[in-house]
């Protein structure tokens, strides 16, 4: 049989045609299966990267210790998807449960003791300290319970927080229009007027009727014998009064505190104690004990005297005792303090320089004890809450704030005196 050679290369010309179209079609499916391949290696490295730059966020805006950035909103986890309960102001601080491994699932941070929590955008660490004094005070025997969606404030009544949910607690501060309470590991106040329901429940711990005040004057270190008054403490007298107080986990209060017990604001354990030192002499001495043994005291400064930045310590808080009106023999009768016979235009300039040198302190102190009801009503209008003398008497809930008595420590006296005072 004849061949066509016409026929047989357009044969061959088809098979090759076959032939280079299903190479091609091969190689662009295989150029977009490994583009595709490449994509998505791609997307998984970004995603990755992504991924662990989320962590490394997380990581630095985590501490135990946080603050929000900006107004921001509270979540409540909801089978793992988090829902929206309420929101924290800016600049609000916040305590966080521990996270051993943080994780790309730890993007919301759980607040301790609460079952709210916060994105990790919203929040970052802070050397702020949250005040928790209040743990050392005696609960109320009442339990409250919110309504829902109400604002929390802070001890300033400035805003905190709002929760759409109630919220049921213990009453730690009773206030004319305010309760006290504790919530995300913080003293946070509510109106009682958003409060739903109050209800009378017991209470067992003990509470003090009474506390004491002690007033020391001048420490002397060992080896300086320069002063042997009565009022001069040396450092082995003070060593021992402090570590006693320390060891008997004696809650050591701040002016603040006695007022709010005058009124009846706070319950304070049994063993209480207000510790002051007056004047100002050598009282930069008292700091190591106080830090030593975590122990907080008030200083009764005469302002004018010696530089604030001595006195620098969380322990210490500072208070006033005339700015220069320390002096004796001004006025007649005692030891003749010019605050009892002094014009009202010294005596108020005097008091006000005081207040404003020691940062707005609203306690006093009344130089050698001496007062009159002249005296009480200057303080009173130079803008003081309180104001102390002498007496070796208890603090009573509803004495007048403006005589609140003390006892006035000796270099003789060894810690069964303070013992006495509040262990008996």
């Amino acid at each position: 049989m004849k061949v066509n050679p016409l026929k047989i290369l357009i044969i061959m010309v088809i098979i090759i045609g076959v032939v280079f179209i299903s190479c091609g079609i091969y190689i662009y499916n295989d150029i977009k299966i490994r583009e595709a391949i490449s994509l998505k290696v791609k997307k998984t490295r970004e995603s990755l990267i992504s991924k662990e730059k989320k962590i490394i966020k997380i990581k630095n805006n985590y501490s135990s210790l946080v603050k929000t950035i900006e107004n921001t909103k509270l979540y409540m986890n909801d089978n793992g998807k988090y829902i929206e309960k309420g929101s924290v102001n800016k600049n609000v601080v916040l305590e966080l449960e521990i996270i051993d491994n943080i994780s790309f699932s730890s993007r919301y941070f759980k607040l301790l003791d609460s079952e709210y929590y916060v994105s990790y955008k919203d929040v970052v660490p802070t050397t702020d300290v949250i005040n928790k004094r209040y743990l050392n005070y005696v609960e109320f025997p009442k339990e409250i319970i919110t309504k829902e969606g109400i604002i929390y404030y802070d001890q300033n009544f400035n805003e905190l927080f709002s929760l759409s949910n109630s919220v049921k607690s213990k009453v730690i501060v009773n206030l004319d229009d305010y309760y006290g309470i504790s919530l995300f590991s913080r003293l946070v106040y509510v109106k009682k007027s958003d409060v739903s329901k109050v209800v009378e429940v017991d209470n067992i711990l003990e509470m003090a009727e009474t506390i004491p005040a002690i007033l020391y004057h001048f420490i002397y270190l060992d080896g300086d014998n320069s002063c042997n008054d009565i009022i001069c403490h040396s450092e082995k007298q003070i060593d021992l009064h402090f570590k006693f107080l320390a060891d008997n986990n004696v809650f050591t209060l701040n002016t603040s505190e006695v007022l709010s017990f005058i009124k009846g604001e706070i319950n304070l354990p049994k063993k209480s104690i207000l510790i002051t030192i007056d004047d100002g002499a050598r009282a930069e001495a008292f700091i190591p004990f106080l830090e030593k043994y975590k122990l907080n005291a008030t200083l009764f400064l005469v302002s004018s005297w010696y530089s604030l930045d001595a006195f620098s310590s969380p322990y210490l808080e500072l208070a006033s005792h005339t700015h220069n009106m320390h002096t004796t023999g001004v006025c007649p009768n005692g030891q003749g303090g010019g605050i009892n016979c002094l014009s009202e235009e010294i005596i108020l300039n005097d008091l006000r320089t005081s207040r404003e040198t020691l940062n707005g302190t609203k306690a006093f102190c009344f130089p050698f004890y001496e007062y009159s009801n002249y005296s009480i009503n200057l303080v009173k209008e130079a803008g003081f809450d309180m104001a102390f003398i002498g007496g070796s008497t208890k603090i009573k809930k509803g004495i007048d704030p403006y005589k609140i008595p003390r006892y006035p420590i000796l270099s003789n006296f060894d810690t069964s005196y303070l013992s006495n005072l509040v262990l008996s």
